[in-house]
Parts: structure tokens; sequence; C-alpha cells
């Protein structure tokens, strides 16, 4: 069985004092627990309340707000710190209404365990990686896009009398598809020019045009297709606006009794209550009344 929680309530705490206003704890059972049907379960204040949601959230399991501190903080030293899970929608949401802040901050490394999924109605600005310049400021370098989804590698390679076979990096082999790869080769030097007489699943041969004898330096550009995506569509249409479900508001309040209903009410109260003045009082014991019930004894107030 679980044990209750030991619950101790200060209705008032002084501003210096150090004790908490409300201090829960319990073996097996939750700390501190609140329930509430048509408002927030849990609602924490630091000092004076923040800014309200500007969205149609009006309530939630636990709600914390502060104008100047965290609203919500949660650390662990060996699991989630803070963990959010929705079966319908979505998990965590971050949001800000200043175009100079983040929704979201990570110091450290962030693991995306399914679709990356950037821009659209909310942000339309591309993928950016932030890079320091000499000067000491930080500057924005965007990825390129494309309808297909790919991996590419770049190599260098030297032509011996006009041609050469090149092997497919063994890592890379692994992750594309051998069939399906594309090869940009770019002479360093002086010759006819280049291209790509075969392809294989392990290497590729370049030669020189017309026929040349060439025994140049050139760079090459490989992009082969993703080995693990299945199905993919070009220029796939997506959703990104938040799903949110509907809202749980407070139940209607029963509307009032109308005037009508209130007057014949009224009227009728009076009535029944002037009948049950004009009732004759009962007389008393001896004077003719009636004898008394047999459950009703002597003395009994009626």
């Amino acid at each position: 069985m679980c044990a209750l929680p030991v619950l101790a309530s200060r209705i008032a705490v002084d501003v210096d004092a150090d004790l908490p206003g409300v201090y829960g704890v319990s073996g097996e059972a939750p700390g501190v627990y609140g329930n509430a049907s048509y408002d927030s379960g849990v609602q924490g204040i630091c000092d004076t309340e923040g800014p309200t949601v500007p969205s149609p959230v009006t309530i939630a399991g636990v709600v914390g707000t502060s104008d100047a501190s965290h609203g919500v903080i949660g650390t662990s030293n060996a699991l989630v710190g803070v963990y959010g899970f929705s079966t319908q929608s979505v998990g965590v949401v971050g949001q800000t209404q200043n175009p100079n802040s983040a929704a979201g901050y990570f110091v450290g490394n962030v693991v995306v365990s399914g679709n990356l999924t950037v821009g659209g109605v909310i942000s339309p600005n591309p993928k950016s990686a932030v890079v320091a310049f000499p000067d000491g400021t930080q500057r924005l370098l965007y990825c390129m896009e494309s309808p297909e989804v790919w991996f590419e590698n770049f190599g260098t390679a030297k032509l011996k009398r006009g041609r050469v076979v090149v092997k497919l990096d063994a890592d890379f082999a692994k992750v594309i598809k051998r069939g399906d790869y594309r090869v940009f080769p770019a002479p360093e030097g002086d010759c006819r020019g280049l291209y790509v007489r075969r392809k294989s699943a392990t290497s590729f041969e370049v030669c020189e045009l017309m026929g040349g004898k060439s025994s140049i330096t050139f760079s090459y550009r490989i992009v082969g297709r993703r080995k693990d995506i299945k199905g993919h569509r070009r220029f796939a249409k997506i959703d990104t606006r938040l799903s949110m479900p509907p809202l749980v508001t407070r139940p209607p309040r029963k509307r009032g009794m109308r005037s009508s209903a209130l007057r014949t009410f009224l009227t009728r109260f009076e009535k029944e209550k002037g009948a049950w003045q004009r009732r004759p009082r009962r007389t008393k014991k001896g004077s003719g009344s009636r004898p008394l019930p047999k459950y009703v004894r002597p003395g009994m107030r009626p």
C-alpha cells in the first residue's frame, strides 16, 4: 500500500521566513498532489506573476509564473530535468515574442530522434550555422536545400595518361545507394576536359575528353541517395501548424429562475405559509386532546 503524503500548510509566511508555504513529504506517493476539474491543478507564483501565454492556453496541470525569475525549473542528477510527453499534440512548446531572443536555447549537444523541420508558418528563416569571424563577431551561414535526400563526399585524384579508376570511400559507400550516385569531376590543370566513363558499386572511372593523355590532378564531388530513406516524396506537403486539443472550459452555469416563475413560487410559498400559520395549535394534555401515539414518549418534544 502507498503511504499517504504528509502535508504541512502555512496560511501566511513572512517574506524573510525560511519555511516554505507548503511542504509535502511521502514515501511512495506524490509529495504534493493537486487536482482541479476546471482550473490548473497546481499554480506557483514567484514574487509577482509573469506574462500570460499569448495563445488560447489558459489552464494546465502545473503552472509556474514569475515576473523577474524563472517560471519553471527542473533538475536531475541521473535522469531528465524536464520531460514533456503527449499522445496527440506536441510534448514541449517554446515561444517568444521578442525577435532578438530564442524560443529554445540549448547549451550542449542536441539529439533529434525523428524528423527535424525548420521554417514554415511560424518562422520562414532557413537553417543556419553560427560561425565565429576573426573580428570576434558571430556570422550566419545557411544550408543548401534540395527536394531529394542526399549524402555527399569530396576527394581528389590524378590522371595517368588520360584516365584513372577512383575507389569509393568504404564508409561513404555503406550509407548511399551504390547504384544511384553522381560524380562531378573538376580539373586542376590544363586539359581537354574530363568525363565519367563508368560507375560501379565500389569505384568510378574518370577519363580525359577527346582521347587526351594528360596526367593532371582533379577534384571531385560525389552525391549519393541516402540508403536508409524509404518512400521519399519530392516536395512532400507538411502542416507546421500547432495542433491543439479542444480547450477545457468551465461548465455553463445554470440560468436563474425567470421572473414569472419566481413570482409563482413566492405566491405559492405565501399561501402555504398562511395555511401553516392558521393550523389549530395542539391543546395541553387532559383538555380533550387526542392521545399521543405509542411511539411518542411523554415529555418528548414534537
